[in-house]
């Protein structure tokens, strides 16, 4: 371990610098939009650098005050540029999705770390849109992830008493830079993938995020150490547990923008609110139109790195009485649910097992 950093000296300089003056600091999140948000454009992006590299946009207009509100927006045209003017196209994949692969000497463009990329966009009436710059940092590897059983005592609405079995994880990371030892800045996504059997007795594995209404970021300028050790995920034993398991932490390096856009989320969150209702507040996105900067505006793009680390979860090791996966699929007459009849009609699902299950 190394007992300090330099960079992090100089973030507690900066840090220092910003207090003083704060009361002159434009808030991210903005508490009077220029417009009713209803009907504004929402685009979200992201460039992960991998072998092959690749890049998704999605795009749409708000319809409601809800956390998923958009509704698809066919656009003209989709780029991704580089700093050096460099450009490529990104193709429709579906309505309002748009996402490349581009592998190693791909014809157009180069995806380094430590170069700065960006989007632009056109509509069908010819509105451009433009991201700024984000630079693309590599990515710390995370070490370990771990989980333990817990009880935890549980007070319901009605004041009533109980215990309840928990799991709660655990990520061990490294959150230097591997060339630089700077500090990360670290954005922490999360999925479970469960082994089941459909109605046909196909064994499959079916991926889905976990939506806790959690935004994970680990900020390496807090410590003053190489590694860390973090609470990430806690659930109690629900049916994707009732088969074997794997809880995945995907671990991707974010850019100062980036950081900054997600705390705003995550402070939107706390005043019980969401990213796009009114009047919390809406978060200041890095895309704007090129002709009208004021218009409002919904989303983020950024370049990242990822690393992904997961952990084995054996349903022998959980209390008994776990709800099965496909308990009301229509296996004993319930109701239907089109993945249990067939997980190979399912995008979340394979038959194929994953190279890194267990044997």
């Amino acid at each position: 371990m190394k007992p300090f950093n330099r960079y992090r000296l100089f973030f507690a300089a900066g840090i220092a610098l910003l207090a003083s003056s704060f009361l002159t600091c434009v808030d991210s999140i903005d508490f009077k939009p220029k417009s009713d948000v209803i009907s504004s454009l929402t685009v979200n992006g992201k460039l992960v650098y991998s072998n092959p590299s690749f890049v998704t946009v999605t795009a749409g207009r708000i319809i409601d005050y809800t956390p998923t509100p958009t509704e698809g927006l066919d656009l003209k045209d989709v780029l991704l540029y580089d700093e050096a003017g460099h450009e490529v196209s990104i193709p429709a994949v579906g309505i309002g999705k748009y996402a490349l692969t581009i592998p190693q000497n791909f014809p157009g463009i180069q995806i380094e770390r430590g170069k700065s990329y960006g989007i632009r966009l056109e509509t069908k009436g010819g509105k451009q849109y433009e991201s700024t710059l984000e630079p693309l940092l590599p990515v710390p590897e995370p070490i370990s992830l771990t989980y333990e059983s817990m009880i935890k005592h549980v007070i319901d609405p009605s004041g009533s008493e109980y215990d309840v079995p928990y799991l709660n994880f655990y990520l061990k990371t490294n959150i230097l830079e591997p060339s630089s030892s700077r500090p990360s800045i670290l954005h922490l996504a999360m999925e479970q993938t469960t082994e089941f059997q459909d109605t046909a007795h196909h064994t499959c594995y079916r991926t889905q995020p976990i939506n806790d209404n959690n935004i994970r970021l680990i900020n390496g300028y807090e410590f003053t150490t190489d590694q860390v050790e973090i609470f990430v995920y806690e659930t109690p034993p629900h049916s994707g547990f009732s088969g074997d398991s794997y809880i995945h932490v995907i671990q991707e390096s974010l850019p100062e923008n980036a950081y900054s856009f997600y705390q705003s989320i995550q402070k939107v969150i706390a005043r019980n609110g969401n990213m796009f209702e009114d009047p919390v507040g809406k978060v200041r996105s890095n895309i704007s139109n090129v002709d009208d900067p004021e218009e409002d505006i919904f989303g983020f793009f950024y370049a990242t790195e990822a690393d992904t680390i997961r952990v084995f979860v054996d349903p022998m090791d959980l209390p008994p009485g776990i709800t099965p996966y496909c308990i009301g699929s229509g296996q004993n007459g319930d109701s239907y649910i089109y993945y249990c009849q067939d997980c190979r009609i399912d995008p979340a699902s394979t038959s194929v097992k994953p190279y890194y299950w267990h044997p």
